[in-house]
């Protein structure tokens, strides 16, 4: 995940840079020095009282400045800029509902103080207030409308697609938003900047580096856009660019961790976890309170093989960008869960909970009444599981339950390592009815054309694309660079003996009607109308190739034969250089060699293909 600004470790709050807080610390020595002699010269004055204190603050002298923000709101209890300065101390001390209350009585008293709204809107923030958040930064704009700073601050809160998730016209609401602020300032670099991110937000590249070009005429040494840059690179897979350009933003700016984490994301995706663990090691150590470091760092680290201090930063992505963890009942701890209703949660993708769904039987037989609530479109074939006593949708409300626990903390509670992995499969199963259903409508279709009676057609799934999303930026690009055209598998056309199977859904799927010339290609897709309709079809192939998308989960959790066409900046949880997975005994990874070489892939895996086909003998095993 990339990381877009730095936050306070004890509010969350983003911080001014290195050059900005020493130009705050010189502003505010005068300050205190100015407001000392005011005091002296008029002791009753509340405002000077108040304007010592923030310059104390601002030097981190948060103790005397408490007490000379005390003298400020004796002499006048309300004083909003008073109030709103005893608030931000009390959110440095993590105290945000004291915070909260101070600056809500700060407004109360002054609701035309577009500061108060404004500091409002950052403690919102904090604390994941958002609908709090975005109507104070309303409120501020509409007091202030020609203040470029305050349209920047609700532009870039409505164009976050972690906060306003699903919501499109939010979003290009906010990318009008920020125009205008840049409108008012064109050479901004703060707008510009965010304009910029939100373009990245909304996957518009081009128009990210072309705001990226603007911003470096008017600052070179910007080494936010250097930052920026380096994640589009990534995005785009551009691997190489990207670590160019990140190691240009940590020379300018060594002390800000955003720069180190995404290098860092750059050479992961480079296949150097090692070296993007170290980085995002410094990342963690610049920003102690940050969690894209440390999220980030988790992944390099699961690359590696190091599950047991992987799983343990996996936590970190609960304290990211909207995340949140089930609170209608107590997260499972790992203590003894017989006799208690626990509830797994779906909290990722599809393929995400067909890998962790195993954990569900592991539970059921400590004892513990294991219920799940998963994607509507897994709901019958989870429960078909033993060992699953009830089923849920995750777009329905929670039922009751003792605990519950998201599926990927599963892995940490019960301490998997690489060795103690429950690779036993199959772990998921398809209804008899449906099998038999498939099998008939198969009949028949695996007897070679033109060949003697007896000699067998390998019946092959096929996935060549895995779903697009809109509105979530990592996942989109990730799709770009897994999926391939059909076309691009002409190559398997060319091995005989097999009928192929699509088992692709979404828009790709319309490509069945076009297979590449020779590739006898069966699409009753719009028949399949959830994965326990795709499990029972799956039972009766003989092998499933896929991309990395959920199906080659289903096919790895049925006990199927499967190869997965892998991208080059692979998932972590495939292991670095491993053409098998400890996760899945029957799964082989066919590797990218060289990032978007897709050719090569499918040329290694039809020259497989072609020894599997061309030495199956009637009755064989398939793969």
């Amino acid at each position: 995940m990339p990381a877009n600004h730095r936050a306070d470790s004890k509010t969350g709050i983003p911080v001014p840079s290195t050059d900005e807080r020493r130009a705050d610390e010189r502003w505010a020595l005068s300050l205190v020095r100015r407001h000392r002699r005011a005091i002296v010269q008029a002791p009753d004055r509340a405002a000077g009282y108040m304007n010592l204190g923030e310059g104390l603050r601002t030097l981190g002298q948060d103790g005397a400045a408490a007490a000379v923000n005390a003298r400020a709101l004796t002499l006048r209890p309300d004083y909003p800029k008073a109030l709103c300065a005893r608030s931000v101390l009390f959110a440095g001390q993590r105290c945000p509902r004291a915070a909260l209350r101070l600056a809500l009585r700060a407004l109360a008293v002054d609701p035309a103080f577009p500061a108060g709204w404004d500091w409002l809107a950052r403690l919102a923030g904090a604390e994941s207030l958002d609908e709090v958040r975005l109507r104070a930064m309303l409120r501020s704009v509409r007091l202030t409308p020609a203040r470029p700073e305050a349209l920047v601050a609700f532009g870039t809160a409505l164009t976050d697609g972690d906060r306003v998730r699903g919501d499109a016209r939010a979003r290009e609401e906010g990318v009008g938003i920020l125009q205008r602020a840049l409108a008012l300032d064109p050479a901004s670099p703060e707008a510009i900047g965010a304009l910029a991110g939100a373009a990245f937000r909304l996957s518009r590249f081009p128009e990210v580096l072309r705001l990226i070009r603007r911003l470096h005429r008017i600052d070179p040494q910007s080494a936010n856009a250097y930052a920026m840059r380096s994640v589009v690179a990534t995005m785009l897979g551009d691997f190489d660019a990207a670590i160019a350009h990140g190691r240009c933003a940590v020379l300018l700016a060594p002390g800000e961790a955003t720069p180190w984490i995404n290098l860092a994301l750059g050479l992961h995706a480079l296949q150097h976890p090692e070296i993007a663990a170290h980085y995002n090691r410094r990342a963690a150590r610049l920003d102690p309170g940050g969690a894209v470091g440390r999220f980030n760092l988790s992944l390099n680290l699961l690359a590696m093989g190091d599950l047991a201090r992987g799983w343990r930063l996996y936590e970190a992505r609960w304290r990211m960008g909207g995340a949140r963890t089930p609170d209608h009942a107590p997260l499972w701890d790992g203590t003894d869960p017989a006799g208690r209703r626990i509830l797994l949660t779906a909290e990722q993708g599809q393929g995400d909970t067909l890998h962790f769904i195993r954990y569900a039987p592991l539970l059921a037989a400590r004892g513990a009444r294991v219920e799940a609530q998963v994607q509507p479109s897994l709901v019958r074939l989870v429960s078909l599981m033993p060992g699953v006593s009830a089923v849920h949708r995750s777009d329905e409300p929670p039922p009751p339950c003792d605990a519950v626990i998201p599926l990927l903390s599963l892995p940490r509670l019960f301490g998997t390592t690489l060795d103690t992995i429950p690779a036993a499969t199959p772990y998921l199963r398809a209804a008899p009815a449906d099998e038999a259903r498939w099998r008939e409508r198969l009949a028949g279709e695996h007897r070679t054309k033109g060949h003697p009676a007896g000699q067998r057609r390998l019946k092959v799934g096929l996935v060549w694309a895995g779903d697009s999303h809109a509105a979530h930026l990592s996942a989109n690009a990730v799709d770009g660079r897994r999926s391939v055209p059909l076309a691009a598998l002409a190559p398997l056309a060319s091995v005989s003996g097999i009928v192929w199977i699509s088992l692709q859904k979404g828009a790709p799927a319309a490509q069945a009607g076009t297979p590449p010339p020779g590739m006898d290609l069966i699409d009753w897709m719009d028949e399949v109308t959830d994965f326990a309709d795709t499990a029972a079809l799956i039972t009766q192939l003989d092998l499933v190739i896929s991309v990395d998308t959920s199906v080659c989960h289903l096919a790895g959790g049925l006990g199927k034969p499967v190869w997965v066409l892998s991208r080059f900046d692979a998932c972590w949880r495939w292991l670095i250089g491993r053409d098998d997975t400890p996760w899945y005994p029957t799964m082989r990874l066919f590797r990218q060699e060289r990032p978007g070489d897709w050719e090569a892939v499918i040329a290694r895996l039809a020259a497989r293909l072609r020894i599997v086909a061309d030495h199956r003998l009637p009755g064989a095993p398939a793969v």
